[in-house]
């Protein structure tokens, strides 16, 4: 392989969120080259509660390329992981605002 360093990750989606039933959940395999994985963190306010988090997780874990995502509404901040290759920092920061919250 060339000395490239791969990461494996394995999706799971469920297509309806009121059922736990193993037909409803879907694995989707992809790889994605660890250098071009960016970190980063988003100042977020309007955040109140847990909800609030797991909305903006929902929200922004349906990008292409979003890697890993976590919302913490103490901290108004959310932390997340992305191919940027994928996506970038605006599409996400856009996705936070259409879902009712403002990033700086």
């Amino acid at each position: 392989m060339n000395n490239i360093v791969y990461i494996l990750i394995v999706l799971f989606g469920i297509s309806s969120i009121m059922s736990c039933s193993s037909d409803n959940k879907t694995k989707k395999i992809i790889f994605i080259k660890e250098s071009n994985i960016l970190k980063k963190d988003i100042i977020v306010n309007g955040m109140t509660c847990v909800g609030c988090e797991v909305t903006l997780e929902e929200n922004v874990s349906k990008i292409e390329g979003v890697v890993s995502i976590k919302a913490t509404h103490k901290e108004n901040k959310v932390s997340i992981e992305f191919d940027s290759t994928k996506t970038d920092i605006k599409t996400i920061k856009q996705t936070i605002k259409k879902a009712g919250y403002k990033t700086y």
